[in-house]
């Protein structure tokens, strides 16, 4: 974890050089946010899980061109251990306003910290690519994103690997006043992906943010034996990628001057009744201010 986190620091402050080096003129500016969502907890017990709320301040660096860097420390408020669970750091590009397309492009780090409330996973890494074309009255999204860490639970401790995908349609309706804007986006998305493992990439929410996670775990498991995959995989072997489930998305902003105010909320359809029969829900609420 040491050697990991040094790399991390290390070549984000190289990128943030290399840039302010290749144009003087471009401005950097941070920005503060703190989150709040739930994430399953256990209370002692490796069977049974409840939602607990989560608290995720936030300090981002970024160019006028997108491009910069977030550190984001993670407190859970409830289960056995209640406190910081995770340390994540992004670097990459997100691009948002731009005539054509709103693109992000990312890699995320995840320093855990050994916190037995939460889930164990061994996705420590993510890559996450996300564009959506603004060019049309429905605005067509599509997401991919790529986990991947040491699997320990292995005898071989193979590299474990994570998909996830996300594809729909969505339109924003948009309200100007004197002193703020408000805006409503709803979307309808397609999720899937190999759902072998709990993690935490974006667009596994319906998995990250559910007490019910070992259900749809545990789906992806058993269709991976019956490809005949083992414990004792190589680093290739991927469960089955497939539709998880139909997401209906509900995502609201209030910009009142450099302050801003994102609600968001999801209704998750599954495809794969037999093992995850309810319907799932998640929700975020992020507070931000822009220097």
């Amino acid at each position: 974890m040491r050697k990991n986190s040094l790399l991390t620091v290390f070549l984000t402050a190289a990128i943030i050089y290399h840039c302010n080096a290749q144009n003087n003129n471009k401005k950097w500016s941070p920005t503060i946010a703190v989150n709040f969502t739930s994430i399953p907890v256990s209370h002692g017990s490796d069977t049974t899980y409840n939602n607990a709320l989560v608290v995720d301040p936030n300090i981002s660096y970024r160019s006028n061109g997108g491009f910069g860097v977030t550190y984001s420390p993670y407190f859970v408020l409830g289960g056995s251990q209640p406190g910081i669970f995770m340390h994540k750091v992004d670097v990459g590009l997100e691009q948002y306003g731009k005539p054509k397309f709103d693109i992000v492009a990312e890699y995320t780090h995840y320093f855990f910290t050994g916190n037995s409330s939460i889930p164990l996973t061994p996705i420590t890494n993510q890559i996450l690519f996300s564009g959506t074309y603004k060019k049309s009255l429905i605005r067509p999204v599509i997401s991919a994103g790529l986990g991947f860490g040491k699997d320990t639970g292995t005898s071989s401790g193979s590299t474990a690997i994570e998909i996830a995908f996300a594809a729909g349609i969505n339109h924003p309706f948009t309200f100007n006043f004197n002193n703020y804007k408000l805006t409503f986006t709803p979307s309808v998305l397609l999720d899937g992906g190999t759902n072998e493992y709990f993690s935490f990439l974006n667009i596994s929410k319906y998995i990250t943010h559910s007490k019910n996670f070992k259900n749809v775990i545990s789906a992806a498991k058993a269709k991976g034996r019956s490809r005949g995959q083992t414990n004792n995989k190589n680093a290739t072997d991927v469960a089955p990628i497939e539709l998880s489930n139909l997401e209906l998305n509900l995502e609201g902003s209030l910009d009142i001057g450099s302050f801003n105010i994102r609600p968001v909320g999801s209704l998750f359809i599954p495809f794969q009744t037999a093992y995850w029969k309810n319907l799932d829900g998640y929700w975020e609420i992020t507070l931000s201010y822009y220097f």
